[in-house]
């Protein structure tokens, strides 16, 4: 079932207002209100851990960081090269985002809780060992992009483990026309839009 919720009313007011202090400090793309949905969903995991492929800046690496501290404590593995590449909007990014990433991990009290690993997928993906128990893709916004980080990634996820796409609300993009086909399957549900953020489920 596709839920609309708003997910402020699911955070203690003090978490609330820290996290939307440090929203205000960082840098990127993400909204307030998609970042809640990476925050509550990072406090719901107990085991494994939590992976976002393409981190920028940062920012929504918080919400997950954060979230996770709130919650479970479970580990939060940032994947991005921070090679100079420029997206499929037009964004350019490149080493001085790790610079950035670096100090808002500092600012936000993440340092811990997460890890830079400054390689791509399919680099990383042949000697992971651990589950992943929340998925957040925001990297490569192409569609073949999309569908190899999403394949690096899939053996690794947990049973009953959230999917979670950035940019899945333009159908001209990459993680949407990967959403339709995996929906096309009958294999996943989507369970959560909020913003230009899209939640998938394996179906049981």
């Amino acid at each position: 079932m596709n839920q609309q919720l708003n997910y402020s009313d699911c955070i203690p007011a003090d978490q609330l207002r820290e996290i939307h202090t440090f929203h205000k400090l960082t840098d990127g793309m993400i909204s307030l209100e998609e970042g809640l949905v990476l925050y509550v969903l990072a406090g719901q995991v107990q085991s494994g851990c939590i992976v976002e492929v393409g981190s920028y800046r940062g920012r929504s690496t918080v919400f997950l960081g954060r979230g996770s501290l709130a919650g479970h404590n479970a580990p939060v593995f940032a994947v991005d090269p921070h090679k100079p590449f420029i997206g499929v909007l037009g964004g350019v990014f490149g080493p001085k985002d790790r610079t950035e990433f670096y100090k808002t991990m500092l600012i936000t009290e993440c340092s811990e809780i997460v890890s830079l690993i400054n390689m791509s997928s399919e680099m990383i993906v042949p000697k992971w060992n651990e589950p992943v128990g929340l998925l957040w893709i925001d990297g490569d916004h192409s569609y073949e992009g999309v569908k190899r980080d999403f394949e690096c990634w899939l053996p690794h996820v947990a049973e009953g483990a959230c999917i979670a796409f950035d940019d899945a609300s333009d159908p001209n993009l990459g993680p949407r026309i990967l959403i339709d086909e995996l929906l096309a399957t009958q294999m996943y549900e989507e369970c959560i839009n909020v913003g230009k953020v899209s939640v998938l489920k394996k179906k049981q």
